[in-house]
């Protein structure tokens, strides 16, 4: 059963949605038909930023934590190790990578995200992370008009979503034990605190993402 706290927090991250669904990125997708430019961008910052998440969970081990909650961490990170092959291998499967481009400059957004969540779990280990993985292991219902629309207009299947596919269903199985270590390791106002605002940072950080993406997009359409 959710705690007071997580359902406090899913009511942010929802608002804080809702202002992203606002923005310009949302606007682009739905003012006219996705193109292959666009999905490619959005994919290649993907990768940036994916292809870090399991060392970023595995360095919050450094910080001293319950055996329990550590035990999460090993694995968590295990399970999120190699999740960025996903994104090469959808670019692939519709021709569309250009290997060069996984070793190109990340957008500013992309990279304060990497580098926040490097700092997150070197300063206050796993508790903090609890709150980007509470929302990114739930996303999908806050995307789904996105990806759906994605799929139409370029003609995609799920094997050519692997990465959105696969995850989904690898996520309905992390939110649980993710809830689960709030529950059981987030105790005291200040674990919350930290939760929070790891959680809205993050959010906010992949907003501006998304934003960076559709002015880039912009300027070279």
């Amino acid at each position: 059963m959710k705690n007071s706290f997580i359902d406090s927090l899913q009511l942010k991250i929802n608002e804080q949605w809702d202002s992203i669904k606002k923005g310009p990125f949302w606007n682009l997708v739905f003012m006219k038909p996705i193109s292959k430019n666009l999905y490619y961008d959005l994919m290649i910052e993907i990768y940036h930023y994916t292809r870090h998440n399991s060392m970023n969970q595995a360095v919050t081990a450094f910080i001293d934590a319950p055996e329990g909650l550590l035990k999460f961490v090993y694995r968590h990170a295990h399970e999120e190790l190699g999740h960025e092959r996903m994104v090469t291998h959808d670019l692939e499967s519709i021709q569309l990578l250009n290997r060069a481009d996984l070793k190109r400059q990340p957008l500013p957004a992309t990279e304060a995200l990497i580098g926040y969540l490097y700092f997150v779990a070197l300063k206050y280990g796993p508790i903090a992370r609890l709150g980007y993985s509470f929302w990114a292991e739930n996303v999908y219902h806050h995307i789904d008009d996105v990806l759906n629309k994605i799929k139409h207009d370029l003609s995609l299947t799920d094997k050519n979503l692997s990465f959105f596919v696969a995850h989904a269903k690898i996520d309905a199985k992390h939110i649980d034990e993710v809830e689960e270590c709030i529950q059981k390791y987030v105790k005291t106002s200040e674990d919350e605190g930290l939760v929070e605002q790891v959680a809205r940072t993050t959010l906010f950080l992949t907003g501006e993402m998304l934003k960076q993406i559709s002015e880039k997009y912009g300027k070279n359409s």
